[in-house]
């Protein structure tokens, strides 16, 4: 991916193109019915499989059900689930109806949840039963609240069931998605660790979803042909609330690339999943892989099929990069660099390993700059200071606190990041430190106590 340096700023390609209607909405429910009766998902656990049909049939389904219960555009509707069909299918009747979907972390605490809750004030919940309990418990007492509505078959409390919303069948032809304004409507919420202990609400755009995705695009078709190789099939195992595993996967969904999916990270079936299904492509976080650089399970596999590994969420050594190519024959794994209110990925390396322990350079339409944290300077290369970004995937700002959003952006445009790192003489990034006292673990950010 080029880059450019001009006055100390780097300089993605050229921004790639997105759909005029500026609907995220409506580019998956174009994408779905085109998608047809091919198999979109599958679930690795279960062996069970859907369609595009499928998935856009029960959205639409659900979408107008919504509606007929009171949702209306600029709503917000929760949800807290792991990895299952009824996620994507919840997350597209949600944009369908121009409503705002707030993703909520499986492993929140209740008081983190009510501090969401307080923020966003969702119409509606989904739930799935392994977080029932406590959205029972903070759902109480919230005059703003319609329904709860419960994934699968039991009534662990009380609730609307899901099923229940689909059962109505809608014809696809004559049901509409609500128009938005995509440069400014919110089309998601998604939580980040901002600048404090507590979760902040990230809103972000259609136009910013819609630009991440034709980013991809663009790193996924110039890696193709790069390599000579072809991504069929692609393993989803971050979670689908986080923003990473969310966009990855509702990307490579409107690729038609099948997804086969996990719910959680076990050993063996991780490594049956990619060799039962071919895996072509997968996106991991630092941990995961360093267990396929050390783990004695990893060699008794055929992994071979695997020609795009992604890695983000944190940094990850040149030395673990080294030592997975060495023992399994993937041939590079490429690290990326991104924050949620970027709307996830400022840079992939799209080498084929000349730059080991690099980030990549900018996204298309990208402008990176490295800022001296005692001078405010703008630094040139190998220079290390804090990364400020400038680009159309900035995030609207932040739900209840703009306050806090607006402080976080110069008189230039370029949002700060809390990263340092810096930059060579082709453009490649490198992180090297957070400037706030926050540590990654698993991927996830936690503050230090």
């Amino acid at each position: 991916m080029p880059a450019t340096i001009h006055n100390n700023v780097v300089y993605g390609p050229q921004e790639e193109l997105i759909p005029a209607h500026l609907s995220y909405g409506q580019f998956l429910y174009d994408q779905l019915k085109n998608g047809g009766n091919e198999t979109a998902v599958v679930c690795a656990e279960t062996g069970d499989s859907v369609t595009y049909h499928d998935i856009l049939q029960k959205s639409v389904n659900v979408a107008a059900a919504l509606q007929a219960l009171g949702l209306k555009k600029g709503d917000v509707v929760a949800l807290i689930s792991e990895n299952r069909f009824e996620f994507s299918v919840a997350t597209l009747a949600v944009l369908f109806s121009g409503g705002i979907l707030s993703t909520l972390n499986v492993t929140y605490t209740t008081g983190e949840i009510s501090h969401i809750f307080d923020i966003t004030k969702p119409k509606f919940i989904f739930t799935s039963p392994i977080t029932a309990q406590n959205i029972d418990e903070c759902s109480q007492n919230r005059p703003y609240l319609r329904n709860v509505i419960l994934f699968g078959e039991y009534d662990i409390i009380p609730a609307m069931f899901f099923d229940e919303l689909v059962k109505k069948h809608v014809n696809i032809n004559d049901f509409t998605v609500v128009d938005v304004n995509g440069a400014k409507d919110t089309a998601a919420v998604m939580c980040s660790s901002g600048t404090t202990g507590l979760p902040k609400c990230v809103e972000l755009t259609h136009v910013n979803f819609l630009t991440l995705t034709a980013h991809m695009k663009y790193y996924l078709l110039t890696s193709q042909q790069s390599k000579n190789h072809e991504v069929k099939t692609a393993l989803s195992l971050i979670p689908w609330f986080h923003a990473f595993g969310f966009i990855t996967t509702f990307a490579i969904l409107s690729f038609h690339v099948k997804i086969v999916f996990l719910v959680r990270f076990e050993e063996q079936q991780f490594l049956e999943t990619i060799q039962k299904y071919k895996i072509n492509m997968t996106t991991i976080v630092p941990p995961l892989a360093v267990f396929l650089a050390k783990h004695p399970l990893v060699v008794k596999y055929d992994l071979t099929s695997l020609n795009e590994v992604w890695c983000g969420a944190a940094p990850l050594s040149s030395e673990i990069q080294k030592a997975i190519t060495e023992r399994t024959g993937i041939e590079h794994i490429r690290q990326g660099y991104g924050l949620t209110e970027v709307t996830q990925a400022c840079c992939v390396d799209l080498t084929r390993g000349e730059k080991l322990g690099s980030c990549g350079t900018p996204a298309p339409g990208m402008r990176i700059k490295v800022i001296d944290i005692e001078t405010n300077a703008k630094l040139g290369p190998r220079k290390e200071g804090e990364l400020w970004i400038k680009s159309p995937l900035r995030m609207k700002g932040y739900m209840g606190d703009p306050a806090a959003g607006a402080a976080l952006v110069d008189n230039e445009g370029y949002l700060r990041t809390g990263d340092v790192g810096y930059y060579d003489e082709d453009g490649f990034f490198y992180i090297v430190d957070r400037l706030k006292e926050l540590i990654k673990y698993n991927g996830f950010q936690e503050w230090r106590e």
